[in-house]
């Protein structure tokens, strides 16, 4: 895989081996060779077994920086990742004014490299968001007040300015590991993170962000306390920094937040206690508490999961999946003595719960569900076309910068059958900084983990790997599908409500749009599925006419990618751009 910059990288599949180091002592000048530099050997102990059809890992792509946060272009499906000020590292609570970049174009193989720096913006840590024209908004991060957005038709990074004072955009309150989504009448809500310039302690309460007028607005009733989660326990050390800014700052961040009817937005978690906020009436918002966390049968309670996953993989059922998380964001007290006798906290767990959203600024009453095979914090969830959802990576104790307990085998819950699976394990360890991302080919990229600096050079990971999920494949788990093939639409663009017609190269009975997303530290907010019911049109051999969903809550204005599936084989999408009415 070749790169802009003066290395060339290799890819390659990863295969069991024991430990190789090649190193390179000498070179002649004018001579063409090809050399090996250095090789990374992973080892397991014991060796997970593989799952039979459980898909395949492919192509290994290798960027030239670690990427942390990756989105893809609705318009020609390039993935772009963005790390720090520095390729491997990042400092917080400094403003570098810059984020190095990389794009993989999936038409050529070839991955170009590029320094962000008109923005003025540090990228790292920050909360992300399309908006309905397939604008991607960046917001804060290590420049914790900077405000960023990638136009995909021009493949430009631009600051928005302030339509009133001609400067750029900026909100009121600094921020890290915020969240934020987009909502149905245009606007972008943001709210929560950790840490800002040092010694900041501003509560991160609700923003939201106006398009025509350029402006964020604070909510004044729109509290980050509302969804505060547990401060640390047993936390004494007077010399632990943990123990004083630490213990009171990491309470509201990596939110899990969904745009839903009536312009509402529902807080789903890390935080055990769920929410509905609301950004009218302007300057002001309203918060309104939707319950906490457990079963409403058994009582079954979960905890504060912190970075664990949320997804929306059934919209117009108002259907959320959570799984695994911990309690808090760093196991051990004090990460330069991970003794066992260390203050420490709890590991992440494998809780999974169903939240169904009906009327909105009512209480949520969620179900608990089977559990995952496997305890994860900062693992990825990806919903898939045909509404199972994968969870990848993640580790048991969640310990920044420290994967010992990663976990090897990713798993796939089916909604049908409340069942797990485990599925073809990978040989890279996923965990922080790691993410996961649906690709218009039905296939899934993994990548990421690590961005330490190189102080351990074990745990940044430059690379991302394809992986073709088990729909993919013939009973035998080897042989490789013809995806159905989608030959033509009648528009690329439509609003809520409105029908799509579609033509199919052979017999389908089942589809989907799932809503193009962003990923950074195991938050997708933007990720959402519609299960779509085919309707044939008399007299036309093989097409099909299917029916957006009226509510824009449901059918967030934005890129969405339209699949059909064949007996449970997707095909490759379709993109297509949906409006409010």
């Amino acid at each position: 895989m070749l790169t802009k910059a003066a290395e060339n990288y290799a890819t390659f599949e990863p295969r069991l081996v024991q430990y190789v180091r090649l190193t390179v002592i000498e070179s002649t000048k004018n001579t063409k060779y090809v050399a090996i530099g250095d090789i990374d050997i992973w080892h397991f102990d014991p060796v997970p077994a593989t799952a039979a059809k459980g898909g395949k890992w492919n192509t290994t792509l290798t960027f030239p920086i670690v990427p942390v946060t990756a989105f893809v272009n609705p318009h020609n499906h390039e993935v772009t990742v963005l790390s720090a000020f520095e390729p491997n590292r990042f400092v917080s609570d400094k403003d570098n004014k810059k984020t190095y970049a990389a794009t993989w174009f999936p038409q050529t193989g070839l991955i170009t490299e590029e320094i962000l720096s008109s923005t003025e913006h540090d990228m790292f840590c920050p909360a992300t968001s399309y908006d309905e024209k397939g604008h991607f908004l960046v917001t804060g991060g290590s420049s914790p007040w900077a405000f960023s957005i990638y136009d995909p038709e021009s493949r430009k990074w631009y600051r928005p300015n302030d339509i009133d004072t001609n400067k750029p955009s900026k909100f009121s309150i600094s921020r890290g590991y915020a969240g934020q989504t987009y909502l149905p009448n245009g606007k972008t809500f943001m709210i929560g993170g950790a840490w800002g310039p040092a010694n900041d302690r501003t509560a991160k309460d609700g923003e939201v962000y106006d398009p025509k007028t350029g402006k964020w607005e604070v909510l004044t009733k729109v509290t980050a306390k509302s969804m505060e989660m547990d401060a640390v326990p047993d936390c004494t050390e007077t010399q632990n920094p943990r123990c004083s800014g630490w213990k009171t700052e990491w309470q509201n961040h990596h939110p899990w937040l969904f745009a839903w009817k009536g312009d509402s937005i529902f807080h789903a978690g890390p935080s055990k206690r769920m929410n509905w906020y609301y950004t009218a009436p302007a300057k002001e918002g309203a918060t309104i508490f939707a319950g906490t966390r457990k079963d409403n049968v058994t009582g079954f309670p979960d905890g504060d999961a912190v970075c664990g996953v949320a997804v929306m993989y059934d919209a117009e059922a108002g259907l959320i999946l959570t799984a695994g998380g911990a309690p808090n964001y760093h196991y051990w007290l004090d990460t330069r003595n991970q003794g066992e006798n260390d203050l420490h906290r709890l590991e992440a767990t494998t809780n999974v719960f169903e939240i169904q959203l009906g009327t909105h600024g009512k209480e949520v009453f969620p179900r608990s569900l089977a559990p995952m095979k496997y305890q994860r914090i900062f693992a990825s969830g990806i919903v898939l076309p045909n509404g199972e959802i994968l969870v990848v990576g993640g580790q048991r104790k969640g310990e920044p910068f420290w994967e010992p307990t990663w976990q090897a085998v990713p798993e796939i819950y089916t909604p049908e059958t409340n069942t797990w699976r485990e599925v073809t394990r990978h040989f890279t360890p996923r965990v922080y900084h790691s993410w996961g991302l649906l690709m218009p080919d039905a296939t899934v990229l993994v990548g990421g983990g690590g961005l330490d600096g190189g102080k351990d050079r074990d745990v940044n990971r430059y690379d991302a790997q394809i992986y073709e999920p088990p729909y993919l494949f013939a009973a035998d788990g080897v042989t490789r599908l013809k995806q159905p093939e989608i030959k033509m639409i009648d528009r690329k663009t439509y609003k809520t409500g409105e029908n799509i017609t579609i033509t199919t190269d052979v017999a389908v009975n089942a589809g989907s749009l799932i809503r193009y997303s962003a990923t950074t530290h195991t938050v997708n907010n933007d990720l959402r599925r519609i299960k779509l019911s085919l309707q044939p049109v008399s007299g036309n051999d093989k097409t099909y006419t299917v029916k957006i969903p009226e509510d824009p809550g449901v059918a967030l204005p934005g890129y969405w990618m339209l699949f059909v599936l064949a007996d449970g084989v997707p095909s490759k999408a379709e993109t297509v751009q949906i409006l409010a009415k």
